[in-house]
């Protein structure tokens, strides 16, 4: 995963170039001319220490965090770890 620059915008705001805009087209973000159409924003919410996401809404509705595949990927590895480490060991009746 390539770092990012992170870079202050005005006296309070702080923002990140993305040198590539693939994914963004990907996505369905850009327009058909590969530009963000006006007033295009994205929903930033801190997680926990040094860990945030950010969601673009489509038709004006932000991603439930359930519906992330990310998020999704995540809960099920802790869950899977979490059934592993508290199971009984077989054939220990």
């Amino acid at each position: 995963m390539p770092h990012r620059q992170l870079r202050k915008i005005g006296t309070d705001s702080v923002g990140i170039v993305l040198e590539r805009s693939d994914f963004l087209e990907r996505d369905g973000i850009l327009d058909d001319e590969g530009d963000l159409p006006e007033n295009t924003t994205a929903f930033t919410e801190r997680l926990g220490e040094r860990t945030y996401l950010v969601r673009v809404p489509e038709d004006g509705d932000v991603p439930e965090l359930h519906e992330c595949a990310p998020i999704r990927r995540v809960a099920g590895q802790l869950f899977l770890e979490n059934e592993v480490s508290s199971s009984k060991p077989l054939g220990a009746d």
